[in-house]
C-alpha cells in the first residue's frame, strides 16, 4: 500500500494543473492504478486459498483387492502442512492378521508364505491353522485376481494369499465398533424371505461345519439360489458322522436355516458377543471352535429350551461368525452346539 500511495503522489505532481480537463484525466489515471492493485492482491490470495485446500485434503490409500477384499486392506491417511498449523503425520497402523478357513479335516494343513506375491514364487516359511498375532507389512498386491498380504513372522517376512487371512478384533470392539446387530437381522431376514443371502454374507462366501470337521462351503455364486436347493445332503449329528446310516439328511433349508430361524426368532434367546454358552448336558468338545473359524469374532445365539418337562436340556446354540468388510460386517460363518434330550 505504500507503494500505491507513492504512486498516486507523483501522478499528483505532474498533473498540478487546476484546469477541469487536466483533473479529470487525473481522476481515471488514479482510479485505473487503484484497480489494477487491488485486482493483483485478490489474486495471490485466491491461489493462496487454493494450495491450502489442497494440502489438507491430500491422503494416500492403500489398493483394495476385488471382491469386497478391501475389509482386508489398511488405510493409510497422511496430512499435509498447512498455514495454521506445523507438519504433521497421521499414520494408522495395520492391524493384526489370523489364518482362517484351513479345512480342519485336513491332516498337516498349513499355509505358505512365499518370497513374493503369487504361487510361482518359493516358499519362505509356513503358517498354522488359527495362527494369529500377523504383524502385516500393510503392503498389497493383486497377482492374476488374487490379493496378497505382505506379512512378518518371528522369523520371516513373506508373502501369504489374503483369502486364508482376515483382521482380528476383540469382542470389546467388537461390541463397540461394529454394527453386529444389524448384521445378524440383515442375515436372519434375507433366511425369512428367501433371497439376498449374497448381501448379508461374507465376499468368500458361506461356511458351515455341522458337529464334525467337514467344513462346507457355498460360493458367492451359490447364495442368490440357495434357498431353492432342496437336495438331501448328509449331516453329521452328535450322534454318528455324515458317512454313518444313521446320519441327519436334509437339505440346507431344513437342517440349517430353519431351526437357525426358529432359534433366533425365540423370545427367549440370549446373544453374548464373543461368547459361548451351553445348556446342562452339554459335553465340551476338545475344540468347541472349529480352527477355521478360531481368528473370526463370532456372536453366541443361546436359546435355553422351552420344554418345561425337559428340564432345559432342549437347549441349542448357535455360533455366527462375522467379518468387517467395506460397507459393514458381514456373516461368514455358522457352527452350531445342539442338544439332543
Amino acid at each position: 500500500m505504500a507503494v500505491l500511495a507513492g504512486s498516486v503522489l507523483v501522478l499528483a505532481g505532474m498533473f498540478s494543473v487546476t484546469s477541469r480537463k487536466v483533473r479529470h484525466r487525473l481522476f481515471w489515471i488514479m482510479l485505473l492504478t487503484i484497480l489494477v492493485a487491488v485486482s493483483a492482491c485478490g489474486a495471490d490470495d485466491e491461489e493462496a486459498e487454493v494450495d491450502g485446500t489442497a494440502a489438507e485434503g491430500a491422503e494416500t490409500t492403500a489398493p483394495e483387492g476385488e471382491d469386497g477384499a478391501g475389509a482386508e486392506g489398511t488405510e493409510q491417511t497422511t496430512a499435509a502442512p498447512t498455514t495454521a498449523a506445523p507438519t504433521t503425520t497421521t499414520t494408522v497402523p495395520p492391524r493384526r492378521m489370523g489364518v482362517v478357513l484351513l479345512a480342519p479335516d485336513e491332516s498337516n494343513n498349513k499355509l505358505n508364505m512365499r518370497a513374493g506375491p503369487g504361487t510361482q514364487n518359493p516358499v519362505v516359511g509356513e503358517l498354522q491353522p488359527a495362527q494369529a498375532e500377523l504383524a502385516s507389512t500393510d503392503a498389497i498386491e493383486v497377482v492374476d485376481g488374487r490379493v496378497w498380504h505382505e506379512l512378518i513372522t518371528g522369523d520371516a517376512t513373506g508373502w501369504v494369499y489374503g483369502y486364508y487371512l482376515t483382521e482380528t478384533w476383540s469382542p470389546s470392539e467388537v461390541e463397540q465398533e461394529w454394527d453386529w446387530m444389524s448384521a445378524l437381522e440383515d442375515f436372519a431376514n434375507s433366511l425369512v424371505l428367501g433371497e439376498g443371502l449374497q448381501d448379508t454374507v461374507s465376499w468368500r462366501g458361506l461356511f458351515v461345519i455341522y458337529f464334525d470337521d467337514n467344513l462346507r462351503r457355498w460360493s458367492p455364486d451359490d447364495l442368490p439360489v440357495l434357498h431353492e436347493d432342496d437336495s438331501d445332503l448328509r449331516w453329521s449329528n452328535t450322534g454318528a458322522s455324515a458317512s454313518e446310516g444313521d446320519a441327519t439328511v436334509g437339505s440346507w433349508k431344513e437342517v440349517i436355516a430353519d431351526p437357525f430361524l426358529a432359534d433366533y426368532l425365540d423370545e427367549d434367546i440370549n446373544i453374548e458377543v464373543g461368547g459361548l454358552t451351553l445348556g446342562p448336558n452339554a459335553v465340551l468338545p476338545s475344540s468347541a471352535i472349529s480352527s477355521a473359524f478360531a481368528n473370526f469374532p463370532w456372536v453366541a445365539i443361546h436359546d435355553p429350551g422351552d420344554n418345561a418337562e425337559l428340564g432345559g436340556l432342549d437347549w441349542s446354540t448357535w455360533l455366527v461368525f462375522l467379518e468387517m468388510e467395506e460397507d459393514g460386517p458381514k456373516v461368514v460363518g455358522l457352527q452350531p452346539q445342539v442338544s439332543y434330550p
